[in-house]
């Protein structure tokens, strides 16, 4: 197997090096960003199929309990997830903990630091914690980065004791925040 393994090696290394030797590797790569290579006509031959392309970072780890709301949408710019639980406090990015046991604990391209295309903001109160009652959510864009425009898809997840419910929508710099009400009711036996 091992020997298999080398001559797998061997042969790719060298079939590599052939390549290199008949094309010029001499692309300005502020003029073309990208993986690829010019042959001898300045012709550009793409190799992104050969060349890693950087990951975006996994999801992190979200908290969660009877009540769970996820924020998640697919651009750099920073929207804000707010909660309001039913005796008026509001977990936010100003106050990531309120006295009825909500807690924000993740918040993704705050001052669109360390952006990311794949963000989430989690808003979540422990099992057994939650107190019943009408809360509000809000999502709000807090600020542009990257000098984007135009609306922002955005989907926000409610668990509540174990059922889900998905919101979709859109903000904009005209519309630029969105109230979704939630309850919570007694469990009924």
């Amino acid at each position: 197997m091992l020997k298999l393994w080398r001559l797998s090696v061997a042969i790719i290394g060298s079939v590599s090096l052939s390549l290199l030797a008949y094309w010029q590797l001499s692309a300005n790569s502020q003029e073309h960003p990208g993986c690829f290579m010019v042959d001898k006509g300045g012709e550009l031959i793409d190799l992104s199929l050969l060349c890693p392309s950087p990951a975006e970072p996994e999801e992190p780890t979200l908290g969660t309990g009877d009540v769970q709301v996820t924020l998640r949408w697919s651009t750099a710019d920073d929207l804000d997830l707010a909660v309001k639980d039913p005796s008026g406090e509001i977990v936010s990015y100003q106050q990531s903990e309120i006295a009825s046991g909500g807690e924000l604990d993740v918040d993704s391209n705050a001052g669109c630091g360390q952006t990311t295309t794949n963000p989430v903001e989690n808003v979540f109160w422990p099992t057994g914690g939650a107190p019943t009652g009408e809360y509000e959510v809000q999502v709000n864009l807090f600020q542009r980065c990257n000098n984007s425009s135009g609306p922002i898809e955005y989907t926000v997840t409610l668990l509540v004791k174990g059922n889900s419910e998905t919101k979709t929508g859109t903000v904009d710099d005209n519309n630029s925040t969105v109230t979704i009400p939630l309850s919570v009711r007694e469990a009924t036996e």
